[in-house]
């Protein structure tokens, strides 16, 4: 009882870490995400912001361009000169205001008057950059409509609305832009309602994370003013937790599958398993025809399963079986049906085959000759009546089959390789490994393709006649196919129309009787003549 409690608790322990195992995962690769996401967002924020700065830029640069073409030589603002500033900037959206400033210090302006200071009051900030300097309020009315930036070079002044500025921008609601002096010391203009101070040395171009925002930096067109992009920083955390819930959700669906894959396999191996012990699994037959006769020459074996009432496909536990290493039982348990069957009821058929599929394991096991001699000596089979089954796909390593084949060639079987060209090795493979039996695939048989002159069917049974080897057309389905298959000599044909796989006793009365739906198609026609 403490045994199995101590089982049940190391379970439950496993499946808990697996579950914070998958829970951490989860919420690093969220996290992964998510700033990355954040980062592309206001990097393409920016860069629509820099567009969107082309125009007031250039309306800046060309008025102070032009201021520094005025005459400047009086001791008084004229007429002329408040004229000639009124008359450009009136049609300018981003310049709201120009001055110039006479050698005596007097400033004269585009509004028709002396300015006696470039900002009033006293809170103001100064900065410069290069030629340029710039004038801007301090106070916490930075997003104000009446704030302004000045921009100076060489005794000229442009004066620019921030609102006007911003408005034109079109910045996203849910982001924040700050516009700030080098350094990040002097905020200049703000979208929100508390501009951004940069209290720590940063990073141009890097995604930061702070106490209540995340943030890029951007340097200006000239380096000179420093535009932040920010979010707040609930945004992030929102999107991680988004992105974590579906993470979660699809580990946790992942885990899921995984422990029911793991389930299903474990659980049909060992159904598969106790079944092989207790000799369940059986065997049906797919007649083998012959052409010319109609007869039967010899039929393949299909391995069966009826677990407690449901059939299993044989794709299913095959599958299961190579997975589990139970697919050379699997194989013994069908040679050993196949020679008791055969020795019940097929005992008295001349020149009747049965082909057995092979695995690589098969191929590569040293002690299976031996195994099938044994056997057939038990159950009195000779070994011409029973065939094997190989894939191209089975025989990646060629020599080391070439030599377990030819053990089994020395026995007395013969040796058929199945599905020919689909695999990897086709024309390497005949000519390396002992053959008696080519069996062509039915995808190259098919209904839109027999009929072509230059069918690849065609080239394999050519092929396939001049090794003299005895061609077998698979998944042979209407009597419109069979016509071409003997005009190419393929007179040995398996499928469908000739019968489904067959239990042993219906196998028999088969070859016993007379054919029923499968008259000679030319009984003129021998297999001897192509061979």
């Amino acid at each position: 009882m403490v045994a199995a409690y101590k089982a049940l608790l190391g379970r439950h322990a496993v499946t808990v870490c697996l579950i914070a195992a998958a829970g951490w995962a989860a919420w690093l690769c969220a996290g992964g995400l998510a700033e990355p996401f954040i980062a592309r967002k206001l990097n393409n924020v920016y860069a629509d912001l820099r567009a969107a700065q082309v125009e007031p830029n250039a309306q800046i640069d060309k008025v102070l361009e032009t201021l520094g073409d005025l005459d400047r030589s009086g001791q008084e603002c004229s007429a002329e000169q408040y004229s000639q500033l009124a008359n450009l900037v009136k049609n300018l959206r981003f310049v709201d205001q120009a001055a110039i400033q006479l050698p005596n210090g007097k400033i004269c302006s585009s509004y028709g008057q002396e300015l006696s200071s470039i900002l009033p009051g006293n809170d103001k900030r100064k900065f410069s950059v290069g030629k340029r300097t710039y004038w801007v309020d301090s106070g916490h009315t930075v997003s104000a409509d009446t704030d302004f930036i000045v921009v100076s070079e060489q005794s000229t002044y442009v004066w620019a609305n921030k609102k006007i500025l911003l408005d034109n921008l079109k910045f996203p609601e849910d982001l924040q832009l700050d516009l700030i002096g080098p350094g990040g010391a002097v905020p200049i203009a703000s979208t929100g309602p508390t501009p951004l101070t940069m209290r720590k040395p940063f990073h141009l171009e890097e995604l930061v994370i702070s106490a209540d925002k995340v943030l890029i930096a951007f340097a200006g067109n000239r380096n000179e003013l420093i535009s932040v992009v920010s979010l707040p920083l609930s945004y992030l955390t929102s999107l991680k937790f988004k992105l974590f819930i579906g993470l979660a959700c699809v580990f946790a669906a992942l885990l899921l599958l995984a422990r029911c894959i793991q389930r299903h396999y474990t659980s049909t191996a060992v159904r598969l398993r106790n079944a092989l012990k207790a000799n369940a699994l059986g065997v049906h037959y797919q007649p083998i025809v012959n052409l010319t006769t109609g007869y039967l020459v010899g039929a393949e074996s299909l391995s069966r399963w009826n677990d407690n009432g449901t059939q299993v496909p044989a794709d299913v536990f095959i599958a299961v079986a190579e997975k589990s290493d139970l697919i050379r039982k699997l194989t013994r348990s069908v040679i050993r049906q196949v020679a008791e069957d055969y020795s019940t009821y097929l005992w008295a058929c001349q020149d009747f085959y049965i082909t057995v599929n092979l695995c690589a394991q098969d191929i590569q096991d040293p002690s299976f000759p031996d195994y099938v001699a044994s056997v057939l000596a038990t159950y009195n089979m000779p070994a011409s009546a029973m065939a094997f089954e190989i894939t191209e796909r089975t025989l990646l390593d060629h020599k080391p089959a070439a030599l377990q084949l030819r053990r089994l060639r020395a026995c007395g079987h013969r040796i058929a390789v199945d599905d020919f060209g689909t695999g990897y090795s086709n024309i390497s493979l005949l000519d390396s490994v002992p053959f008696d039996i080519l069996k062509i695939d039915r995808s190259f048989i098919a209904d839109d393709k027999i009929a072509a002159k230059d069918a690849l069917w065609r080239h394999i049974a050519q092929l396939a006649r001049s090794l003299r080897l005895k061609v077998v057309a698979e998944g042979v389905e209407s009597q419109e196919q069979l016509p071409h298959l003997v005009s190419e000599g393929v007179l040995l044909a398996q499928g469908w129309l000739f019968s489904k796989a067959l239990p042993i006793q219906a196998l028999a009365r088969r070859y016993f009787q007379c054919p029923e739906n499968v008259p000679p198609h030319d009984p003129k026609i021998s297999i001897n003549d192509f061979y």
